[in-house]
């Protein structure tokens, strides 16, 4: 076994896909998904997809950005916990 600091890699993912989960729940509320209800156009009424096809993109965007730095940030908690446990004196804020 290699001597690590930090969240193992599958700590990682699984960190990272909760985070990712809580995040998208919270921007996907606020999707106006009613945008993208082709069913109820008329036929051969002109559809433009594109306002939806950015939010759920800036979505999807928020919602991997937030999930990474919270798990960057978890990472960080275990690693100065660990290293503290060593001994090694670390300033806090």
């Amino acid at each position: 076994m290699k001597p690590r600091l930090g969240l193992s890699p599958e700590e990682l993912i699984e960190t990272f896909n909760q985070m990712y989960l809580q995040s998208w729940g919270e921007v996907s509320e606020k999707l106006q998904w009613d945008l993208a209800n082709l069913s109820r156009k008329g036929a051969g009424e002109e559809v433009d997809l594109g306002p939806f096809l950015l939010e759920l993109m800036e979505a999807v965007v928020n919602a991997c950005r937030d999930s990474t730095v919270l798990t960057i940030y978890e990472n960080n908690e275990r690693l100065a916990q660990e290293l503290e446990a060593c001994g090694v004196t670390l300033p806090r804020d």
